[in-house]
């Protein structure tokens, strides 16, 4: 068993390996960000200025990259060198923050609040990237987080005036929720580190006895599983930030009529929502395995499923100049809609990744009493060694520098694991420079011949001006950003971090609020669903509400998921919240409006 010194020096040279080998996938993301931002702000601020800015960070990422290759040429550093090399990376991600920190200074626009908001957002959004790159390293994330983020915060409140301390003030909450996930991940992965360790010497030193070295690989085995429920734990500390910017962004956009500052803000939303999307693979893994996800076998049209995938893919498949065909569709199945959705969406998005040129395919029809989906591409091929591979987690194809555009490469994990739970077993058969077929089996239905054609009849979005929702929230960020997105909606809002103050803002308005979100974990132990209750026994019972949680445990699912609360998982996109308000007030349509 080794030391605890030795065991530390383990952690610290995975730590700064992990570190530099992120250089060579943030250096060019950087730079195009910083091309964007200047593209942005190009009739804003000086050119010569902006011009000055955006070659100084170019100069500097390539130093960094060159940082990089010296590292690798350096191959195994001793105890010593991996302590310089940690302390030259973090002076780099210091220095590196500080320069676009100086963008909020330097891009400043004088009485523009609106483009200086945008500025603090782009900011915040690159602050919450680096989690994910560098929080491994918990000093780096500070130096280079507070470096990017610090400047445009004070030179806002410098600017004086209540909207432009408003927006520093904002800005700063948010930076202290950035900072604490940052904190509180690099920990998690500090102690998971740590026990990964721990486990190998375990089964090195118990290796000679067969008993024992069997009792060490279900130990593995429980540590692997371990690794869901680490994801589902640290998810709750990332989510909150990212369900704030958001917020906040959404909120942005509903007020801002420059077209130009809008496309920027657009962009944003863009951005939160594509970074949304990979957490959510990641979250979805976890869900599976552990055992959330439950088959709700129905009999429906799949028609349905293959009409909504082929407007879904068409606009993507023409921009590649590329031929969407969707065919057999006029068929009734006994599966879970929503998975067996989301198995062939996967599908699709994986084919039209990889197929260059000619035609992506989606059909279905009946074969051995059962009705065979098929999706054939005629994209690059899969070569015979790698096609048991590419259902593993993070395996991908031709994308060797990790470029996020491709994915995290967890679609096909999550159709194997979807397929398994759903009880089909996905085929593939493929040629190099031919293209590939994936196929899976779905049982038939036996539902009536009307159903195929049933239309789904639209549903209006419901109109929320003068309606009142409570929120409630112990980050006083996700409470501001609400309050600004629902009123740009038309709603008013009462705001509260504990519930406590509910009571008495309720009947100082003299009317019942119309709907109640709460989040899930409350400051000092209290918890959403209780406070809600206690809410409905001093106002109405009827009052209907949402609970926000971040964990995606199943006994969270199951605690709240009780038909006394909808449920919603951060990060909350805006068009889903404002989709599920209308839905939940237009159903209680019926119901008297004048509560007392």
């Amino acid at each position: 068993m080794k030391s605890a010194s030795a065991r530390d020096q383990q952690i610290l040279v995975l730590q700064v390996r992990t570190l530099y080998a992120q250089l060579p996938v943030s250096v060019p993301a950087q730079i195009v960000g910083a091309a964007l931002l200047v593209a942005a702000m190009w009739g804003q601020a000086s050119r010569g200025t902006l011009m000055t800015w955006f070659i100084v960070l170019c100069a500097f990422q390539l130093s960094r990259l060159a940082l990089y290759w010296a590292y690798q040429r350096r191959g195994m550093p001793d105890d010593e060198d991996v302590k310089r090399w940690r302390a030259w990376w973090a002076v780099g991600g210091g220095v590196s923050g500080l320069i676009w920190g100086s963008a909020g200074v330097v891009m400043f626009v004088p009485d523009s609040p609106t483009h200086q908001a945008v500025l603090i957002v782009a900011m915040l959004g690159i602050a919450t990237g680096a989690i994910t790159v560098i929080a491994t390293d918990v000093v780096a994330f500070y130096v280079f987080t507070s470096g990017v983020v610090v400047p445009v915060l004070l030179r806002t409140a410098w600017e004086g005036g209540n909207a432009y301390l408003f927006l520093a003030a904002i800005g700063a909450v948010v930076l202290a929720g950035i900072l604490a996930g940052g904190r509180n991940l690099a920990k998690a992965l500090a102690r998971s580190l740590a026990m990964y360790y721990q486990n190998l010497d375990l089964i090195e030193e118990l290796k000679a006895q067969r008993a024992i070295a069997d009792e060490a690989r279900q130990e593995a085995e429980t540590a692997n599983r371990g690794k869901t429920q680490f994801f589902a734990a640290a998810s709750h500390d990332l989510r909150q930030p990212l369900h704030a910017m958001g917020l906040f962004a959404a909120a942005l956009y509903e007020k801002i009529k420059d077209p130009e500052v809008l496309n920027i803000v657009k962009s944003i939303n863009g951005s939160v929502a594509a970074l949304e999307g990979l957490f959510n693979e990641l979250l979805d893994i976890a869900k599976i395995d552990s055992g959330v996800i439950k088959p709700n076998l129905t009999q429906f049209a799949l028609e349905n499923v293959f009409g909504r995938l082929r407007d879904e893919f068409s606009a993507e498949a023409a921009a590649k100049g590329l031929r969407l065909s969707v065919d057999g569709g006029a068929h009734i199945v006994t599966s879970d809609a929503l998975l067996l959705e989301r198995i062939i969406r996967n599908l699709l998005s994986n084919a039209l990744r990889y197929t260059p040129a000619g035609e992506v395919a989606l059909s279905a029809r009946p074969a051995g009493g059962k009705l065979r989906v098929e999706v054939r591409d005629t994209g690059v091929g899969i070569q015979p060694e790698h096609q048991q591979h590419i259902f593993e987690e993070f395996f991908q194809l031709g994308n060797p520098g990790r470029t996020s555009s491709k994915g995290l490469g967890l679609g096909l994990s999550i159709v194997k694991r979807l397929c398994g739970l759903l009880g089909y077993e996905v085929r593939l058969t493929s040629e190099i420079g031919k293209g590939s077929i994936f196929s899976f089996d779905v049982p038939l239905g036996t539902a009536p011949e009307q159903l195929r054609d049933a239309p789904v009849a639209p549903r209006d979005e419901a109109d929320l001006s003068g309606k009142l929702i409570v929120v409630i929230d112990d980050e006083a960020a996700i409470v501001e950003g609400m309050k600004l997105l629902l009123s740009g909606w038309g709603i008013e809002v009462i705001g509260s971090l504990t519930g406590d103050d509910v009571i008495e803002a309720v009947h100082a308005r003299e009317r019942m609020p119309d709907l109640i979100i709460a989040d899930y974990r409350l400051a000092g132990g209290a918890v959403g669903t209780e406070v809600i209750e206690r809410l409905r026994r001093e106002l109405d019972p009827e009052i209907p509400a949402f609970v926000i949680t971040g964990s995606t445990a199943p006994e969270r699912i199951s605690e709240t998921d009780s038909g006394r609360h909808d449920l919603l998982i951060k990060p909350v996109q805006p068009d889903k919240l404002r989709e599920l308000i209308s839905q939940k007030l237009q159903a209680l349509s019926g119901r008297s409006t004048g509560r007392s």
